[in-house]
């Protein structure tokens, strides 16, 4: 099965440099997704810990912190990792990625961030029920029927109504509440979605170092205010382009399509997921916050059995469309 370093495979080039390739299909208009860019640090980060402190086994991430400065973009990224501190039972990492500038042909720093390293499989120490439970509680599932489209109460997400626009949301399979088994006193404000991912339509595994997507995946909050329809005619149906285009114009003065690009992003991993993968996961998208263009997001990620995965919350932006596909040759101002 496909996991998320078969698609994106890290190449070390010296102890502390290492190179990807952002790819097209992975972006959000002109711009790699902030969750494809986080796996890819991750990543990054994981295969320094094996290779340049090979010695220390600490492979896993469990916190991240990380500032999205600047656009990135398709093409070659460079990864540029500081030891901040190495020790016994966890390290600190210090990660920037870099892209060239096409006009001055100089790399240029667009995200940059902080990893505490360990090792998930080794830790020990006090261990206690806190008795936290996800509330209000996700509705029941059987996985097996979701698989084949028959589950009562959850429901697959056909094609995104802007596909060619959100490109990196097609390698996700995201199953979403059906809308007439949605609670009335569900928040508007919130998603939960059973996913698998699917990466060019493979048949693919989660794994620790693919959460940075899994986190930042999803039917975005904002889009269930403006443009409702379109999310509700999209459960359980591939929309055409005409039928998205019909249902647009129910709302003049609406843009077409708005970007939400991550100003920051902190991730913490709670449990280490086997090694070949799991098939689902379980997400919880939920914003406490919309006003002037700029919005929160806290995010849940469990898997099967309820237990928490992982733990993120991001800093965004709602801007035009426009601010992310009118793209002008790269330098060292901010696009935002």
């Amino acid at each position: 099965m496909t996991t998320f370093a078969d698609v994106l495979p890290i190449k070390q080039l010296e102890s502390h440099r290492y190179a990807t390739n952002f790819d097209t299909d992975w972006c959000i208009g002109t711009v790699p997704n902030g969750g494809v860019v986080t796996s890819a640090f991750m990543l990054v980060a994981s295969k320094h810990m094996q290779l340049t402190h090979s010695k220390r086994k600490q492979p896993n991430v469990i916190n991240l912190h990380l500032e999205f400065m600047r656009r990135t973009a398709v093409g070659e990224a460079i990864f540029t990792v500081k030891d901040v501190k190495l020790g016994g039972r966890i390290s600190n990492l210090h990660l920037t990625l870099a892209q060239k500038d096409e006009r001055t042909d100089k790399l240029v720093d667009e995200v940059e961030g902080y990893f505490t390293m360990s090792n998930i499989g080794a830790e020990d120490g006090l261990s206690f029920d806190s008795g936290y439970k996800i509330s209000p509680q996700p509705l029941p599932v059987s996985l097996p029927a979701l698989l084949e489209g028959k589950d009562s109460n959850y429901v697959r997400r056909g094609r995104d109504p802007f596909a060619e626009y959100r490109r990196a949301g097609q390698h996700m399979a995201m199953h979403l509440i059906r809308p007439d088994k949605r609670p009335s006193d569900f928040p508007k404000a919130m998603i939960d979605q059973w996913v698998r991912f699917q990466p060019q339509g493979r048949e693919g595994r989660h794994t620790n170092n693919a959460l940075g997507y899994v986190a930042d995946i999803f039917p975005q909050i904002l889009e269930r205010y403006v443009n409702s329809e379109l999310e509700e005619a999209s459960l359980g149906h591939d929309l055409s382009a005409e039928e998205a285009q019909a249902l647009i114009k129910r709302k003049p003065g609406i843009p077409l399509t708005y970007w939400y690009p991550t100003l920051l992003l902190n991730l913490e991993v709670k449990k280490l997921l086997p090694e070949e993968g799991v098939q689902w996961l379980f997400v919880r998208v939920q914003a406490k916050k919309i006003q002037n263009g700029r919005f929160d997001l806290e995010v849940t990620v469990l898997d099967e059995a309820g237990d928490i995965v992982a733990l993120s919350t991001h800093s965004c932006l709602a801007v035009d469309s426009s601010r992310n596909t009118t793209r002008a040759k790269k330098d060292n101002k901010s696009k935002l």
